[in-house]
């Protein structure tokens, strides 16, 4: 899971406009120089470099809101550490630290010319064909960029390139390679196809006891039943519990005080305004508005200006200089000239919606529920305390949990795993950190004990083991219908295999083919066009009756049937029983010079990462890479 998130690093400069530009000057994203104080707290080094706990946790945190946007918040904190969140944040920190020890160890340098000829270069700041230096700055200005951010990152992506494009040369494939690939890939081959499904295939005649019984003793290990517990769990829910805490409406006046900046939705105004090159243009701008001529208007009366709509704007979202003139302003009105970033602004409010702060009633269940988890700590220990000495003054659990109205599940059953006899999980509604921890400790009791109090993710919990079934084989009488049915369907499997390579060997051409699936009464079906790209879960094909049916093939058929010669067969084993292929025809290459740009470019993009990624790897071997573990599981425990 880390090299898929791996594939999907370089994304460094958040703005997608600007990702795009510096995009085509690097190969990696090079992330913030490494802050100075780093080596306070480091949470890995390589070489002489350190990365710091506090440049790890805030790396990690934009990577998580990331992830958050792009699934709409779905994803969970546990789906993250799944997918090994911690460890690609860190490993992306380290490549960067790499390349840039790299970058060092051979003095690599670019001049201010060269950044300047390449800004200049990008035809997003291009006015007419040409750099426009407000332009550029305005475009910076509304992704919250800084001239000086936007040159050093530029920087780093340009050093980058320095540093890895010579060792890349000659890493593409030939342009006659790729052809051959997309050639392979989209050529289209016409299939038949007779299914030969195990509920077709008939039986001469029902097992004896006798086989049933050799074939039990065969495969004795896979009627095994595992080791099983019964066990009941006794539920401490954190906030379930601080709903006994008291509060006083003088606590709540205060904490609400405390975070009064909170409940406040800033005020918002709606804002236009016009930015000059010169001081000059911009006060003849401010002099027509100021007559009461729009905004928009007036951009078209002084020419060489740039006419912004901000929508609606906070305060903080407006450059320094312009924060308190335009929230100063009445509605309608025109502000005095800005200077800012290289240019001249003139700013107008066209609407004005006021701060609005919630009032205490609004959000008063937020607030008690998060004092009563403030000051849940005491009286939870002390429930715990009293939970302790029932337990050991020979209380039973049951009673215990009566007592204190804490909840309690009874399992009748359930194996190392956590499954139940039906196969099913257990505590479905606990939270998987909760239900992993309380399966571990039932098989680490013995029977008629309970463990102590046990705390995970918010919930504190008591499991008492009650009985214990050991692993055992069950009697043949006992599993006998599963013993026949596993037979059955082996018995099924190799007759449909042994029909299948018949079929096969004495099919030449599409008519014998054609006739020994009538004369088995099987289904034949024909004239599935389709192309290698067709195959796999993904498929795109848009006739349903062919993805339905080639959904079923393994992947060993699908090799085999790209590898037929025409009215050649081969056969294979589906979900449901055997497929026998047949290749009917190969339809005439069609070039397509857009397809081929477009592969070419994905397979140059491919070869590229996987090369770039190699050549990283490198320069780790270059530098001793150490993690402080433990910081690592702090921050962990953290999210």
């Amino acid at each position: 899971m880390m090299q898929s998130l791996r594939e999907q690093s370089g994304k460094w400069f958040v703005k997608i406009l600007f990702g795009a530009i510096i995009a085509s000057f690097g190969v990696w994203g090079i992330g913030d120089v490494i802050r100075s104080y780093s080596a306070l707290r480091p949470i890995a080094t390589i070489g002489k470099q350190s990365i710091s706990y506090e440049e790890f946790s805030s790396a990690l945190q934009k990577e998580i809101t990331r992830l958050r946007h792009l699934s709409k918040g779905q994803v969970t904190p546990e789906q993250l550490k799944q997918m090994g969140i911690h460890g690609h944040v860190l490993d992306q920190l380290i490549d960067q630290a790499a390349l840039e020890l790299e970058i060092k160890r051979l003095n690599l340098v670019i001049s201010d010319s060269l950044i300047k000829n390449q800004i200049h270069a990008i035809s997003h700041f291009h006015q007419n064909g040409t750099f426009d230096k407000n332009l550029f700055s305005s475009l910076l200005r509304h992704n919250n960029i800084s001239e000086k951010h936007f040159i050093d990152d530029m920087r780093k992506s340009l050093l980058t390139q320095q540093l890895v494009a010579p060792l890349m040369m000659g890493g593409q494939l030939p342009k006659m390679y790729k052809e051959l690939l997309l050639r392979a890939l989209t050529e289209e081959r016409v299939f038949t196809v007779v299914s030969i499904p195990f509920s077709k295939v008939k039986l001469k005649a029902a097992p004896k006891d006798e086989e049933l019984k050799i074939s039990y003793n065969q495969n004795k290990a896979q009627y095994a039943v595992p080791e099983s517990r019964k066990a009941i769990v006794v539920l401490l829910d954190v906030k379930t519990l601080i709903k006994d805490v008291p509060l006083t409406p003088e606590e709540i006046k205060e904490e609400y005080e405390k975070r009064i900046d909170a409940y406040k939705t800033p005020e918002k105004r709606n804002v236009v305004r016009l930015t000059y090159p010169s001081m000059a243009l911009a006060e003849d701008a401010l002099a027509k508005a100021n007559t009461g001529r729009p905004m928009r208007a007036v951009s078209r009366d002084v020419k060489g200006g740039e006419f912004t709509d901000l929508g609606g704007v906070e305060m903080n979202q407006l450059p320094e200089s312009a924060k308190s003139v335009v929230f100063s302003l009445e509605l309608g009105k025109t502000s005095s000239v800005v200077s800012a970033d290289g240019g001249f602004s003139i700013y107008q409010i066209t609407k004005i919606e006021p701060a609005v702060i919630k009032k205490l009633d609004e959000v008063r269940p937020q607030i008690e529920e998060a004092l009563r988890l403030q000051k849940s700590g005491d009286h939870i220990q002390e429930l715990k305390n009293k939970i302790d000495d029932a337990i050991a003054g020979g209380a039973k659990l049951s009673d215990v949990a009566k007592e204190f109205k804490l909840t309690i599940e009874e399992l009748s059953g359930f194996d190392a795993q956590g499954m139940d006899e039906a196969g099913k999980p257990v505590l479905t509604t606990l939270p998987l950190a909760a239900r992993k921890s309380i399966v571990e400790q039932a098989f680490n009791l013995n029977e008629g004990t309970e463990s102590p109090i046990s705390d995970v993710d918010n919930l504190s919990f008591i499991v008492r083991v009650e009985k214990i079934t050991p692993a055992a084989v069950p009697e043949f009488e006992a599993v006998k219908d599963k013993v026949l049915n596993d037979w059955t369907n082996q018995k099924k499997f190799e007759e449909a295999a042994k029909l299948a390579d018949e079929i096969v060997k004495e099919s030449k051409s599409l008519a014998d083919l054609t006739k020994l699936a009538n004369k088995n009464g099987l289904t034949l079906t024909s004239n599935h066009v389709l192309t290698r790209s067709d195959m796999g879960e993904k498929s795109e094909l848009k006739n349903e009756a062919t993805k339905a049916l080639i959904s079923s093939f393994t992947p060993d058929l699908a090799s085999k049937m790209f590898q037929l010669g025409v009215e050649k067969s081969a056969y294979g084993a589906t979900k449901d029983g055997f497929s026998i292929v047949m290749l009917q025809r190969v339809n005439p290459y069609v070039y397509d010079e857009k397809k081929s740009t477009n592969f070419n470019a994905s397979i140059d993009q491919m070869s590229g990462k996987i090369l770039s990624d190699l050549i990283v790897d490198s320069f780790r071997f270059n530098h001793k890479v150490s993690i402080n573990q433990e910081t690592m599981d702090h921050v962990m425990s953290q999210e």
